[in-house]
């Protein structure tokens, strides 16, 4: 699985499906949760723009995306974008791609 990764955000928009993955890598649920992710990614959804946050390094911009799009920040958490609007949105052992595909339609 390719992770982009994200300075601003504009990186986010114009895209279709933007799935955003707010990581933690001193925390060990954060780490097993996005091995668990990666490991159920489907290649056929290679339409969405996947992007990884690390939320230490990048408290700033975590904090600027939970604002815009209405969510409590959380990590692990992910948020699914369709065109600068937040479909869905989970976070810590409730983070489950099977989940997510119903959403990439």
């Amino acid at each position: 699985m390719n992770w982009d990764t994200i300075d601003s955000i504009e990186s986010l928009e114009n895209c279709q499906f933007t799935l955003i993955f707010k990581h933690s890598p001193r925390c060990i649920i954060s780490r097993i949760v996005l091995e668990r992710f990666e490991n159920n990614y489907e290649s056929k959804f290679n339409y969405v723009k996947f992007f990884k946050i690390n939320v230490i390094d990048q408290r700033k911009l975590s904090t600027t995306i939970s604002t815009l799009y209405n969510v409590q920040h959380e990590s692990p958490q992910i948020l699914l974008i369709k065109y600068k609007e937040c479909l869905y949105h989970e976070s810590h052992e409730s983070i489950h791609f099977s989940t997510l595909k119903s959403y990439l339609k």
